[in-house]
């Protein structure tokens, strides 16, 4: 089964929210921005926001692969891509081998370039598509 099915991608985004307290939504994103799955209840009740917003989606994620794209020309293929906000962190972790990207919302508190989150994170997605094939 594909990473681009959606049944397996919103199993993928439940067992990544049940790993850890500390991630309040997830979003399984192909590179071309269109989201595959997603859970954002986090941002709906807490934050009054909506990760359904096509137009906010598609221009995140180019801006994002273009600061990806643009890094790892210079040094190196970059692991995430974090954004600290009033309320929480947002984290694009891109995964080419997957061809997609995955998009977190985290506790304001937590400490995400110490996490280790793109490994788990990654781990996790290969674990997922190894039991459903």
């Amino acid at each position: 089964m594909s990473i681009f099915d959606p049944s397996v991608a919103k199993r993928i985004v439940d067992r990544i929210l049940s790993s850890n307290d500390e991630i309040l939504a997830v979003s399984i994103i192909d590179m071309e921005g269109d989201i595959i799955a997603a859970n954002s209840e986090y941002l709906r009740k807490a934050l009054g926001v909506s990760m359904d917003e096509d137009k906010y989606d598609r221009t995140l994620v180019a801006s994002a692969l273009g600061l990806i794209h643009v890094t790892r020309d210079i040094i190196e293929e970059p692991r995430a891509v974090i954004t600290i906000h009033k309320d929480c962190k947002l984290m694009l972790l891109p995964l080419p081998s997957f061809q997609i990207l995955v998009g977190l919302v985290l506790h304001w508190s937590v400490n995400a370039a110490d996490y280790n989150i793109a490994d788990k994170i990654e781990s996790l997605i290969s674990d997922t598509l190894w039991y459903t094939s």
